[in-house]
C-alpha cells in the first residue's frame, strides 16, 4: 500500500487500481513524480531543468528552482512564484514561507479529528515531516489510503516549536501537479434554487477558481472540483477529482502555466481565513478526499460515492432505509396543529408513507418567519397536550415521527434574542445585516452552543423521533465576535464552522437512533462535512422536477444517490405541465431518497392510488438505490438518463427523463454483466450483452415531456 524506496528515496502510495509517486531530491524537497493508473515502471527519478529567470536554491545549484519543481506542497515567497500552498506569518512581520523536508512515518489507519468531520478508518497513512528552521514551525503533511475506493485523503497539520508565535495565512489541504494535458474542468455551480448544476470549461492560462465567502459551502459553488482530459468520456478516459470534507468558506483552484502544466490546490479560503499559532499549538486543515480514474467519469464518481458511503456517512445509515417522509411545509407552511398534522399522519397511513415531518412553525411564538428562532420549546397553543403525547399518537398510528429544527440561527424578535443580544455573531459599534429576517449565533462561544443544546435536548426529551430536518437559512455578514478578544478575529469564520461541527456532534450523539436530514435554504451546504452527521441532505428549496433533473444529475457526479433527499411535489409547476404529472416526478425522485411535499388530504382517488403504488416500488427498489453503482448514460441536451446497478451485477433500475417532447429512444445499459440474463418488470427478458451492445427501447410519452423507468433482476 504505501512504500519507502530508502536508495531512491522514493515513496510510493497504492490503492486498489493507482499509484501515487514521489521523491525525495536534495534531502530537502519532496518532488511529485506520478499520480494515475497502476502501472510498471512509473517511479522514474525525479529530472531537472535550468529556467531563466526562475530564483534558484543556490546552495543546489542553478538548475535547481522551486519555480520549475512539481512539488508536494508550494510556500510563499520562497522562489515559487506560481500560487502557493502554505503562508505563514513571521513573528518579524514578513510571510516568506520555506519548510524543509526532515522526516516521514508510515503508520496504519489515519490520525483522528476531534474537532472536524473526516473520513472514517483508512487503511494506512504516510506523514511526511517539514521543519520550517528559521520559524521553528513543524508542518506534518499526511496521506491517508482507502485502497478499495481507489482514494487518498489529504490535510496538514501545522506546530509551533519556535520561540514566537506565528499566523496561518494560507493553508491548503490538497496540492497536485499535473502534467502538459489539454485539461477541462469540472464543477457543480448555480444559484439558490438551481444548486450544483454540472458545469465543464477548458482550463485556460493562469488561474480558475471556485470559491466561497459566505460562511457555508453555499447554493453558488460546491466544495467540489474535477480535471478531465480532451479525451475522456462517461467510461473512458483520465480523471481527476477533489473533494473538501468543509462547510464553511473554501478555495479550489487550477492554476496552467504556459507550458500547460496544471497545480490544483483546495482547501480553506485564504480572503476569510487566518489563524494564531501561539507557541505550543497545533492546527489541522480539512482533509481533501482525492481520485482517479483511468475508466472515464463514471468510474470517478463511483470511487467518490463509495468513499463517502464507506468512510464518511454515519455507518449506522449506510444501508438502513431511509424514511419515506411527508413533509407538511408546502402544503400548510406555519400554520399546523395537532388537528392538521393528525389528518396528515392518518391519510400518510393509508398511502404507505412511514414518517410525517413537522416542519417549520411547531416553537415558540413561531407563526412567521420574523419572529421565534432562538426559542426551542413547544408551542402549547399548537400542541396542547405536548409533543410527546401528539408523537405517541403518531406511533399508535403504526408511523414514524420527524421534526424540523434550526438551531445555529436566531431572529431578532425572540426571547432569546432579548436576554442574550451578545449571543449574536457581529462586530463592534456596527450594524447587523439579516438575512431572512435573522441573525446567526455566535457559535465560537461554547457557553451559546450547550444552551441550544441541552434546550432541544430538553425539549425532545421523551419524544418519539426518527427523523430530524436541520435547516440554516441565511449566508454570514458582519462575521465577528463579541466572545473573542481583537487579535482573534480573524478566526472567527472558521471557529464558527468548528462551532457547527461541534453541535451536530453533541445533537447527533444525544439522538443516536435519529436519521438528521442536512438542509441550508435547500441545497446552500451540501458537502461530506455535513454528510459526516447527516446521512442526506434537502437537496434543494426547488421540488420543479425539470429543475430537480438538473440538480440531481450534478449533484449525483460528486455524491451517492443516498446521500440526496428527493421528493414529490405538487408546487412551482413547469411551463411542460398543464397539472403537476406525480408519475414524472416520482421518476425524477428515483434519483434520490423519496419523500412527499404536497397537500395529501386533498389528493384525488387517482393520485391517491399512484402514491400508493410508487411507495409500493420504492419499497423494492431503495435497497439498490441506498448502494448500488450508478452510471450515467449518452444523451443529448434535454434528457438525463441513468442505471443504478448492483455491486453483485444482480439487478438494475434504469430511469430516463426527456423535456424534448421525442417519442421513442433506444439507450444502451452499461454496467451489467454481459454474460448473465435479466428479466424486468414487464416479463421481457434480456442478456446483459443485448441491454449493452442493441440498447433497450424506451416508448416516451406523448407529453411535452417523458419519462421511463425499468427494473431488471438477474436469472
Amino acid at each position: 500500500m504505501i512504500a519507502f524506496d530508502k536508495e531512491k528515496r522514493i515513496f510510493k502510495i497504492e490503492t486498489r487500481n493507482t499509484v501515487y509517486v514521489m521523491q525525495i531530491v536534495h534531502d530537502k524537497f519532496a518532488a511529485h513524480l506520478y499520480y494515475g493508473k497502476k502501472t510498471d515502471g512509473v517511479a522514474a527519478d525525479y529530472v531537472e531543468r535550468a529556467v531563466d529567470f526562475a530564483p534558484y536554491v543556490a546552495e543546489v545549484g542553478i538548475g535547481f528552482s522551486l519555480e520549475t519543481t512539481p512539488t508536494e506542497l508550494s510556500f510563499f515567497d520562497s522562489g515559487d512564484l506560481r500560487d502557493t500552498a502554505v503562508k505563514l506569518q513571521n513573528a518579524n512581520g514578513d510571510c516568506t514561507t520555506l519548510f524543509y523536508y526532515k522526516d516521514y512515518r508510515i503508520f496504519k489507519g489515519r490520525v483522528e479529528f476531534d474537532d472536524m468531520p473526516y473520513s472514517r478508518g483508512g487503511d494506512e497513512t504516510l506523514e511526511l515531516i517539514y521543519v520550517d528552521e528559521v520559524s521553528g514551525c513543524v508542518l506534518h503533511s499526511y496521506y491517508t489510503v482507502f485502497e478499495q475506493s481507489d482514494t487518498i485523503t489529504r490535510y496538514q497539520r501545522y506546530e509551533n516549536k519556535g520561540n514566537a508565535p506565528l499566523c496561518i495565512r494560507q493553508a491548503a489541504s490538497c496540492q497536485l501537479e499535473l502534467d502538459d494535458r489539454e485539461w477541462t474542468m469540472i464543477t457543480l455551480c448555480g444559484k439558490y434554487a438551481k444548486e450544483r448544476n454540472l458545469v465543464e470549461y477548458p482550463a485556460h492560462l493562469g488561474i480558475q477558481r471556485i470559491y466561497s465567502k459566505r460562511g457555508h459551502s453555499s447554493h453558488h459553488f460546491n466544495p467540489f472540483m474535477a480535471l478531465k482530459t480532451k479525451d475522456t468520456r462517461e467510461n473512458s478516459g483520465d480523471a481527476y477529482a477533489f473533494e473538501f470534507v468543509y462547510s464553511g468558506d473554501f478555495e479550489s483552484q487550477t492554476e496552467l502555466t504556459f507550458d500547460k502544466k496544471a497545480r490544483v490546490m483546495m482547501g480553506l479560503n485564504r480572503d476569510t481565513f487566518a489563524w494564531n499559532l501561539a507557541q505550543g499549538e497545533m492546527f489541522t486543515t480539512p482533509e481533501v478526499i482525492m481520485t482517479y480514474s483511468a475508466c472515464g467519469l463514471n468510474k470517478l464518481s463511483q470511487n467518490l460515492h463509495d468513499h463517502i458511503r464507506g468512510y464518511i456517512i454515519p455507518s449506522k445509515f449506510v444501508n438502513s432505509k431511509r424514511p419515506v417522509v411527508i413533509n407538511t411545509w408546502e402544503a400548510v407552511y406555519f400554520n399546523i396543529d395537532e388537528n392538521v398534522l393528525s389528518s396528515y399522519a392518518e391519510k400518510a397511513k393509508e398511502l404507505g408513507i412511514d414518517t410525517l415531518v413537522i416542519d417549520d412553525g411547531w416553537f415558540g411564538s413561531r407563526n412567521n418567519d420574523s419572529q421565534g428562532l432562538g426559542d426551542w420549546f413547544v408551542n402549547r397553543e399548537k400542541f396542547q397536550n405536548g409533543l410527546a403525547a401528539f408523537s405517541d399518537k403518531v406511533h399508535d398510528l403504526g408511523l414514524r415521527l420527524g421534526i424540523w429544527i434550526e438551531p445555529e440561527m436566531i431572529n431578532p424578535k425572540s426571547e432569546l434574542y432579548k436576554a442574550h443580544p451578545e449571543w449574536v455573531l457581529q462586530c463592534k459599534n456596527r450594524p447587523s445585516s439579516l438575512g431572512r429576517k435573522q441573525l446567526v449565533l455566535d457559535l465560537t462561544n461554547d457557553e451559546v452552543i450547550n444552551y441550544i443544546v441541552d434546550t432541544i435536548k430538553r425539549t425532545l426529551s421523551g419524544v418519539k423521533l426518527e427523523y430530524i430536518k436541520w435547516d440554516f437559512n441565511r449566508t454570514l455578514s458582519e462575521v465577528g465576535s463579541l466572545a473573542l478578544p481583537p487579535e482573534k478575529q480573524c478566526e472567527v469564520k472558521h471557529r464558527f464552522v468548528l462551532g457547527t461541527y461541534k453541535m451536530h456532534k453533541l445533537l447527533t450523539q444525544a439522538f443516536p437512533n435519529v436519521l438528521f436530514e442536512g438542509c441550508s435554504g435547500g441545497g446552500g451546504r451540501f458537502d461530506a462535512g455535513i454528510l459526516f452527521y447527516c446521512p442526506q441532505i434537502w437537496a434543494s428549496d426547488n421540488t420543479d422536477p425539470v429543475t430537480r433533473m438538473e440538480i440531481q444529475k450534478g449533484t449525483a457526479f460528486a455524491y451517492p444517490i443516498s446521500s440526496i433527499s428527493a421528493h414529490v411535489s405538487n408546487s412551482r409547476s413547469n411551463k411542460l405541465e398543464v397539472s403537476p404529472d406525480y408519475e414524472f416526478r416520482f421518476n425524477v425522485a428515483l434519483g434520490g431518497m423519496l419523500g412527499y411535499e404536497m397537500n395529501i388530504t386533498r389528493l384525488s382517488k387517482e393520485d391517491e392510488e399512484k402514491i400508493k403504488r410508487q411507495v409500493a416500488k420504492y419499497d423494492k427498489w431503495y435497497g439498490l438505490l441506498l448502494t448500488g453503482d450508478q452510471y450515467r448514460l449518452k444523451v443529448d441536451g434535454g434528457e438525463y438518463a441513468f442505471v443504478c446497478v448492483a455491486k453483485d451485477k444482480s439487478e438494475f433500475l434504469f430511469v430516463y427523463q426527456d423535456t424534448q417532447n421525442r417519442q421513442r429512444r433506444k439507450l444502451s445499459l452499461v454496467g451489467l454483466d454481459e454474460k448473465a440474463a435479466y428479466v424486468c418488470e414487464n416479463g421481457n427478458t434480456y442478456s446483459g450483452k443485448t441491454l449493452h451492445e442493441d440498447g433497450i427501447d424506451v416508448a416516451v410519452s406523448k407529453l411535452p415531456y417523458g419519462y421511463f423507468s425499468c427494473y431488471g433482476k438477474r436469472i
